[in-house]
C-alpha cells in the first residue's frame, strides 16, 4: 500500500514514518501544494491522508480532487466544525478520523476505505446530527427520510407514499439542500444518526 501523508505538523509526520517503516507499505510525506503534485506524479498513491487541523487542509483536499478525483482521501482531525465536515463531504472525503486513533486501527480503517467504504468517526456524526436538530423537516420530508435510511429506492418510496416518483425526487432534493449534502450514501449515514438522536429525545 502506498500512502501520501500531507501534514505540516512534524511530530505527526515523524510518527507516521516510524510506524509505516514497520509495515510493507510505502509513505510519501509532503507539506506543500508543489510537493503534493510532485508526489502524485512520481509515486503510485493508493490513499491520501490529510492532517485536517492545518490552515491549508481544505486547499490540499481540493488539490487532491482536482489532480485525481478518484483517489481515496482520509482526514485526521480532533476539532471540526459542521461547516468543515460538510465541505469535506462535498469534496468526497472518504474518511474522517480523530488523530488519537491508534496506528493499527488507522490502518484497518484505511483498508476499509480502499474497499470502497466511508469511515466517519462517531464524534463527527454527533456534531452533524446536533446541527440537524436545528433544521426543520416537514412531515412528508420526515417520511421520505425514514425510507432513505431504510434503503428504499425512489420508485419504492413513491409506491409506499402513493405519490409520483418525481415528487419523491423533489423531497429528496429539499432534504439534501437542508443538510448540505448531495450524495445518498453520505446523506443516509447522517440522517440515520439524526433519526437515532430524535428517537432518544422522544424516549426521555
Amino acid at each position: 500500500m502506498n500512502l501520501l501523508f500531507i501534514s505540516k505538523k512534524g511530530l505527526l509526520a515523524d510518527m507516521f514514518r516510524y510506524r509505516i517503516a514497520e509495515t510493507d507499505s510505502q509513505l510519501c510525506v509532503v507539506h506543500t501544494a508543489h510537493e503534493i503534485e510532485t508526489c502524485l506524479a512520481n509515486f503510485s498513491v493508493d490513499i491520501a491522508i490529510v492532517y485536517g487541523e492545518q490552515p491549508d487542509s481544505i486547499a490540499f483536499i481540493k488539490q487532491l480532487r482536482a489532480s485525481n478525483p478518484h483517489l481515496p482521501v482520509l482526514v485526521l482531525a480532533d476539532r471540526a466544525t459542521y461547516e468543515y465536515i460538510k465541505v469535506c463531504r462535498n469534496y468526497d472525503v472518504n474518511g474522517f478520523l480523530s488523530t488519537s486513533t491508534n496506528f493499527q486501527q488507522l490502518m484497518e480503517k484505511v483498508a476499509k476505505i480502499l474497499q470502497g467504504k466511508s469511515i466517519y468517526d462517531t464524534y463527527l456524526l454527533e456534531e452533524e446530527s446536533t446541527h440537524l436538530a436545528r433544521v426543520h423537516f416537514s412531515r412528508m420530508e420526515r417520511k421520505v427520510i425514514a425510507y432513505i435510511v431504510a434503503d428504499y429506492p425512489n420508485k419504492k418510496i413513491a409506491h409506499e407514499m402513493a405519490i409520483h416518483e418525481g415528487t419523491v425526487r423533489n423531497y429528496i432534493s429539499n432534504i439534501y439542500s437542508k443538510i448540505g449534502l448531495h450524495r445518498r450514501k453520505e446523506a443516509k449515514q447522517l440522517l440515520k444518526k439524526w433519526m437515532e438522536k430524535e428517537e432518544k429525545g422522544r424516549r426521555k
